[in-house]
């Protein structure tokens, strides 16, 4: 066998295999949203030590719990990236759609919200939850201020003492919720006042073009 025919078979062996690999890669399915991995923390670290190990211990609560729910943090990259989200990030400088900062009591610590995302189900479900600060400088388990909500076109913030959920940053619509340390509780400070001895049962059922309230 000759040098140039060794040669040709050569370079059609390498062909041939070149194209299996292109036609593996082609039929192989695109990911589905729940496959999707979460994006990379940002550089810096989100949180601080003291809010990292409070966000592993609510996971860890959560997965423990009856329901089960399987949760991770929602992270920057689970926004979808839009117009209004690019303009946020100009104005903000460091703008985190699924985390924020404030004192939500007024007891003069700093308590923080953070959003997660519920892994296993199709699409993201977002779940909000409010973790007060202790006098060592840690922070109470979380109170949920909505569970199981769309908020991939929307964001999480901080209002004074307000925690206001936006589903779309695109549109107009809020839903704004204030602690009440009694009842321990987020209530919707725009809501008709209800009457004394009234409960949960005595509410009229919810309608399509009511506006959505977790209940706590």
């Amino acid at each position: 066998m000759t040098f140039r025919l060794r040669h040709a078979l050569v370079v059609a062996a390498i062909a041939g295999l070149s194209a299996a690999v292109a036609l593996v890669v082609a039929v192989r399915p695109a990911p589905s949203p729940e496959d999707k991995p979460p994006a990379a923390e940002p550089h810096p670290p989100l949180w601080t030590a003291a809010e990292r190990r409070a966000i592993e211990a609510a996971i860890a609560e959560a997965a423990s719990a009856a329901p089960r729910l399987s949760l991770r943090p929602a992270l920057d990259g689970d926004a979808t990236d839009t117009d209004e989200r690019r303009d946020l990030d100009s104005v903000y400088g460091e703008y985190h759609p699924y985390f924020t900062r404030g004192d939500l009591n007024g007891d003069g610590r700093l308590d923080f919200v953070q959003a997660f995302v519920e892994k296993g189900r199709s699409g993201l479900w977002f779940h909000v939850g409010a973790f007060f600060g202790k006098a060592d400088g840690s922070f109470e388990g979380p109170v949920w201020v909505e569970k199981a909500i769309s908020l991939a076109d929307g964001d999480v913030t901080l209002e004074r003492s307000l925690v206001v959920i936006t589903p779309d940053v695109a549109a107009d619509p809020v839903r704004r919720w204030r602690w009440e340390p009694a009842e321990r509780v987020f209530v919707d400070p725009d809501a008709e006042p209800r009457p004394a001895g009234s409960n949960d049962d005595d509410a009229p059922e919810e309608t399509p073009d009511q506006k959505p309230r977790a209940r706590i």
